[in-house]
């Protein structure tokens, strides 16, 4: 059984399954937790969408009730706020990989658009990495003037920008393009680099940069 499997090998020895049993613990009158937890991964869509669910399908899943949701659902944010330690913080130079796999954790499983920027100094190292704007559903409206106004405020020299599309397709819209080449020539005008608009999702992301459309 998990449990006794993690107390004499570690929990790194328990496969996706047994770490997801171990956690619901039980399942409900004729059915095991084994099959509880493969109902689970099947309403995320796998293991790794796991950062996807809410509390609504949690519950919607015979066998998991509030409680069970809620700790769920807790263990999830810990998850995803563990994950975002020291991979994007102040004084930390900017590694591109190291930011899609910080955007994925941030803005990837949101099921509403969010708008981030990363604000980086002359060294190229990070002054502020943060969400600016957010959508009501699946469209965050942009201000371009509160971009450039907090990156003079934090004497940027160059930011990042990103956005996640909750679709999961990370083709960027022509209103994607537009917002872009509107922030681009704002940047330009006072003096600040656009290094690369990154669209991101839960499996996969988009850079403008690599795409030679900045």
């Amino acid at each position: 059984m998990p449990r006794e499997k993690a107390i004499n090998y570690g929990f790194s020895s328990l496969s996706n399954n047994e770490l997801i049993a171990l956690i619901l613990k039980s399942a409900y009158k004729d059915k095991n937790v084994f099959s509880l937890t493969e109902e689970l991964l099947e309403k995320a869509g796998g293991f790794n969408n796991l950062l996807s669910l809410n509390y609504d399908e949690l519950v919607s899943i015979k066998g998991i009730k509030k409680a069970k949701a809620l700790e769920i659902l807790a263990i999830l944010e810990v998850s995803k706020r563990l994950s975002k330690v020291d991979s994007v913080s102040q004084n930390n130079s900017l590694n591109p990989l190291v930011l899609v796999d910080f955007l994925r954790f941030s803005l990837g499983f949101s099921s509403q658009e969010e708008f981030f920027v990363v604000f980086l100094g002359g060294n190229g190292r990070i002054i502020k990495a943060c969400t600016l704007f957010k959508g009501t559903g699946d469209k965050a409206i942009v201000g371009v003037d509160e971009i450039y106004r907090n990156a003079l405020l934090l004497k940027a020299r160059a930011i990042v920008i990103a956005h996640n599309h909750p679709s999961g397709n990370t083709s960027p819209s022509p209103e994607d393009r537009n917002i872009t080449e509107r922030i681009k020539k704002g940047c330009d005008l006072i003096g600040i680099s656009l290094l690369d608009h990154i669209i991101i999702s839960n499996t996969s992301y988009y850079s403008f940069k690599s795409n030679n459309l900045l």
